[in-house]
């Protein structure tokens, strides 16, 4: 089994309680946390077993200061190889200096840093870890030698070849061994070295052997620079006859290349004579390039290898503390973000977008110089900190930036352009630390933002308190959502050809206890935001659906409820899975339930929403397109998505009547949704002149204030329990909408002609064949339904006479049996254009007969060179019989 990971225990020391709170907080996730409130008691806790793997040690504290406390501690034999952390927040480079002379492992400044003090704290304790296995080798290695050395001391006496038998044996397990191991005489020289070493270094043994160690392999100091022998650790330990533990240095390849090795040494001495010593080995370039790794990766980005939060943190402060080079300099802080870079992750990948980030991390460094520092923060942030001789030069320097980043880049073949925001904080006007600084440049970067994007904006007072609004904002919202403060409105939507309510649209309203009804374009964008959109659309669905099933069960005329889908809420939310729940939860059924979905989130991933639509309208909800041709939805999408309904913006509607372009764009819509077979509902219907030429160009229905406003649930409960409707003038062309009803059986043809006669169809009933084809001969009928199964002249024999005598007459069979064979070669064949199943449902009978007499008057007005062909025809709501 493998061992159990221990916890390395930490000893925080600090006179002030504050302190030892956060960094106790800090680091007792990662590690076993003591503290010590002052030197005296740090020096008894660390003398208690085990004794702390690591010690964070304040050098300001009465009494007794980290100096002496740290001098104590390296008196103690068993704290004395601990490292210490020195924490202070004195300022002074030469501070640094000496405590590190003093023995401290380094030198963290306050106010803490958490990203620091965990990365040091981390690095420090993976070196100490590492000492303490070299040194656990080191400690064998001694322990062998020693007993090697005593072993031949004792057998000295016996023999030289017991002696030589020795010496072949020490040298085979030094052979073996893992570490690099060589030995010298007194004087340096190599006698000894295992091939562990030689594979090391790059040197043969030959090379080795009988040649100055120091001169050889290791005169160098880890920075590079050499040194005379009478410096180097290993000949002074050798000439004093003393061990070496856990030293680093860099030897030196025979290539020429430098090799940092962890070394230790253990001398040889024999009868009190120092006969010379064996070092051992280790390779820690690889230990080496990770904490650099560590290192680099704490402080600078990984794409564009700008500094990050931390490393700017560091230099925004050590600049402000820097004397400024004229009373007029100031220091500038400049929050830049691109405009509208989520557009371009969203549709053009992640791939996509690293790639303008890193063009605008190199459009940026252009603009600075050696001593500025320009760093990038999360996602699209860059922060840039730079010294200007005068305050009006930051905004000058901001406005050249800004036309640097309008200029378009091209990436995948693609030419993008996207400019900047930016804000601009001035120390010390606009604030006192960094913090303070980059909190109110990024302030002055969202104001830029909403005066439009591709600008500068200096930080003013008021900024602030904007903020905190919107932030207050956001709190009550969101405690509004959670304890169901808001409400619900419903706004009617009507049918165009029979006047009738068949749906409303869900409205949240949230009653504000000091701001009053706060309308939607308020609070909607904030939710989107800040991501209560989500906890909101899902409120909205429940309490809709809910409010349905009760109008229902009071007995009120069946309608479908219209609910707002955000596009966030697709990014965030299984919506399927809500869907799904909240249906079996409220009881309604899902073809009581319409979804209005944003262009935004159609195209945000077309192929996934195309899956989605399929998915809901396996559920039997019904789906449309809110506010169409607001957005940019493309039209080789759209004909793959399962939609109900385009709703066409009341930016349209408005001036339908006046506006040509207004009303070639909302007749383009018409013909584009019955085409796809698609019914039309116009949002903002306000004024008679609108209703009467939306009706007169095929609109199926409209909301709006002509017939209603928005109303809370009890309002509208009396409105559709009232059977109010819209008073329509007569549709001049329903009388040529000529209907014929062929069934057996006279029950059936009653139901049949009631539901139709509200649809303000000529309807015109035949018992059997026979009795139809005398009826067609007399009447011009348009559409023909036939029951599949008669006496005498069954459907399939009375649809295929029609084809031949009236082929323009568009055919449908009804039947409660379905012969797969029959109906296919039907349709195969022609004579039907479509086959409906007994029972059927009266919503989907009506839609079909409606894209029957659409796709009739399209083709004959095609053939009379009046417009250009539908290929099929847009299904309608229908309303439940009063």
């Amino acid at each position: 089994m493998p061992a159990p990971v221990v916890r390395a225990t930490l000893l925080i020391v600090d006179d002030q309680p504050q302190n030892l709170a956060v960094l106790g907080e800090l680091l007792q996730a990662r590690y076993d946390v003591l503290v010590a409130p002052n030197g005296r008691r740090a020096l008894e806790v660390a003398a208690r077993q085990p004794v702390p793997d690591l010690i964070l040690l304040d050098i300001m504290m009465p009494e007794m200061d980290g100096y002496a406390v740290l001098a104590a501690l390296q008196q103690n034999p068993a704290t004395q190889a601990t490292p210490v952390i020195f924490l202070t927040a004195l300022g002074d480079p030469g501070d640094e200096e000496h405590g590190l002379s003093l023995g401290a492992v380094d030198y963290i400044v306050k106010p803490i840093q958490p990203a620091v003090v965990l990365a040091r704290v981390r690095n420090q304790l993976d070196l100490k870890r590492a000492r303490d296995i070299l040194s656990d080798h080191n400690a064998w290695l001694e322990a062998e030698v020693s007993r090697r050395v005593a072993e031949n001391r004792r057998l000295e006496d016996a023999s030289r070849e017991a002696q030589a038998r020795l010496s072949h044996q020490l040298e085979l397990i030094l052979s073996t061994a893992g570490e690099g191991i060589y030995g010298t005489d007194a004087d340096g020289v190599v006698n000894f070295v295992n091939p562990a070493a030689t594979e090391m270094l790059g040197f043969s043994r030959d090379e080795l052997i009988g040649f100055s160690a120091h001169a050889t392999f290791h005169h160098s100091r880890i920075d590079g620079s050499h040194y005379p022998q009478h410096d180097c650790p290993l000949v002074n330990s050798l000439a004093a006859g003393i061990a070496l533990r856990s030293q680093e240095e860099t030897f030196w390849r025979k290539d020429g290349t430098q090799l940092p090795v962890e070394y230790s040494s253990v001398p040889i001495i024999e009868a009190e004579r120092r006969l010379g010593a064996v070092v051992s080995l280790r390779d820690i370039s690889e230990r080496k390039r990770y904490l650099a790794q560590l290192e680099r990766q704490s402080n600078f980005d990984d794409l564009t290898g700008l500094p990050n939060r931390n490393l700017l943190n560091d230099r925004l402060a050590h600049a402000i503390d820097q004397p400024r080079h004229s009373p007029e300099a100031v220091l500038a802080v400049l929050a830049i973000e691109p405009d509208r870079f989520q557009t371009v992750n969203e549709t053009l990948g992640r791939a996509t977008g690293d790639r303008v980030i890193t063009e605008l991390a190199t459009r940026l460094a252009a603009h600075t110089q050696p001593a500025d520092t320009l760093a990038r923060l999360e996602g699209d942030e860059f922060v840039l900190v730079i010294e200007v001789a005068r305050s009006e030069l930051a905004s000058s320097l901001a406005q050249s930036v800004v036309g640097a980043m309008a200029r378009p880049m091209l990436l995948a073949g693609r030419e993008l352009t996207l400019g900047v925001s930016i804000g601009i904080a001035l120390f010390p006007k606009d604030g006192s630390n960094g913090d303070e600084l980059l909190r109110h440049a990024v302030s002055a970067m969202h104001k830029a933002r909403a005066e439009g994007g591709g600008r500068s904006h200096l930080y003013a007072v008021d900024m602030d308190s904007r903020a905190l609004e919107r932030l207050e904002m956001e709190g009550e919202l969101r405690r509004a959502i959670a304890q169901g403060d808001l409400l619900l409105h419903y706004q009617p939507q009507v049918n165009l050809r029979t006047g009738r309510i068949v749906g409303a649209e869900a409205l949240v309203r949230w009653p504000h206890p000091a701001r009053g009804l706060v309308p939607p374009s308020a609070f909607i964008p904030l939710a989107e935001d800040t991501g209560l959109i989500a906890p909101l659309g899902e409120w909205v669905l429940r309490q809709a659906c809910a409010q349905n099933k009760a109008w229902q069960a009071a007995g009120l005329p069946r309608i479908s409820v219209a609910v707002n889908l955000s596009a966030r809420q697709f990014e965030s939310q299984d919506v399927l899975a809500l869907v799904d729940s909240v249906l079996k939860e409220t009881g309604l059924d899902p073809a009581c339930l319409e979804l209005e979905l944003t262009e935004s989130a159609v195209m945000k991933d077309a192929e996934a929403f195309i899956r989605t639509t399929q998915r809901l309208k396996a559920l039997s909800v019904s789906l449309s397109i809110d506010d169409f041709g607001t957005g940019f939805s493309s039209l080789s999408y759209l004909r793959r998505f399962a939609i109900d309904r385009l709703k066409i913006d009341q930016s349209f509607v408005h001036d339908i009547n006046r506006d040509p372009e207004n009303a070639a764009i909302a007749l383009s819509v018409i013909a584009l949704a019955h085409n796809l077979r698609m019914a039309v509902i116009a949002e903002g219907v306000e004024t008679e002149a609108q209703l009467g030429f939306l009706r007169a160009h095929g609109c199926d229905e409209m909301q709006g204030y002509l017939f209603s406003r928005p109303l809370p649930a009890s309002d509208f409960a009396q409105l559709l329990g009232g059977g109010r409707h819209v008073s329509l003038t007569a549709d001049p062309t329903a009388p040529s909408r000529t209907l014929l009803l062929v069934d057996d059986e006279t029950s059936i043809l009653s139901s049949l002609k009631r539901l139709f006669r509200r649809e303000g169809y000529a309807v015109l009933t035949a018992g059997n064949g026979a009795e139809a084809l005398d009826l067609l001969a007399t009447h011009p009928v348009k559409v023909i339904i036939s029951d599949a199964r008669m006496s005498g002249m069954d459907g399939s024999e009375l649809l295929g006479k029609v084809r031949a005598l009236y082929p323009d007459t568009v055919r449908l069979m009804l039947s409660g049996y379905t012969d797969l064979q029959a109906v296919t070669r039907a349709v195969n064949s022609g004579e039907l254009y479509q086959f409906i199943t007994k029972p059927w449902d009266d919503a989907k009978l009506v839609e079909a007969v409606r894209a029957a007499f659409l796709h009739y008057e399209a083709r004959h007005k095609t053939r009379h060179g009046l417009t250009t062909p539908a290929s099929s025809a847009a299904p309608a709501r229908e309303e439940s019989p009063p």
